[in-house]
């Protein structure tokens, strides 16, 4: 895992990226996942020297492979532009419940499984496929720190029954290949 600070946002109201001030010399590529603590924000698209572009989820041509919590239905979720997210391509017959949560399916071999995404907020009937709208886990409308995955290392994010308890549980530590030394588990 890698910090970085956002340094810059999109002026334009269709296109939604950030800029970061990670690139090349600190070990960012192309595709790499980034996260906060609550959930998944995007994927590195371009990379410099000392910076990098990341494109957030909510861009319309943003996403990730997604699973429903509850039901374990796989399938991809999307940006629109829009302060919120679309899961596509979820049969007309499939339970899906608002209130829902929704996590990386690591199906899109960018994203590890079981990072955030968000939670299901409005499901309305199609044919053939249900009209999901999911409210984005991690707030991408105020970033400021972000994580870059540098591996495709599993990662442990507490529950929420953990962090209302204040359960400490000892979470197992993601090794960072990069650098050959274990990271401590972010927490949310």
């Amino acid at each position: 895992m890698l910090g970085a600070r956002v340094i810059a946002g999109s002026a334009g109201t269709a296109s939604r990226t950030i800029e970061i001030d990670r690139g090349e010399r600190d070990g960012v590529r192309r595709n790499m996942p980034v996260i906060t603590p609550d959930g998944a924000v995007g994927k590195v698209i371009e990379v410099f020297r000392d910076a990098a572009q990341v494109l957030l989820l909510t861009d319309k041509d943003g996403g990730a492979g997604a699973m429903l919590v509850q039901s374990r239905i796989q399938s991809p979720v999307g940006g629109t532009g829009e302060p919120t997210l679309v899961m596509k391509y979820v049969a007309a017959d499939d339970t899906v419940t608002v209130g829902e949560q929704v996590v990386t399916s690591g199906m899109d071999k960018i994203f590890p499984r079981d990072v955030p995404v968000g939670t299901v907020i409005e499901v309305k009937a199609g044919s053939p496929f249900k009209q999901i709208r999911v409210r984005p886990a991690a707030k991408l409308d105020r970033l400021e720190e972000v994580i870059v995955l540098l591996t495709q290392q599993p990662l442990e994010f507490k529950k929420e029954a953990e962090m209302q308890t204040g359960a400490q549980e000892s979470a197992p530590a993601a090794e960072n290949p990069a650098s050959g030394k274990t990271a401590a588990t972010e927490k949310p």
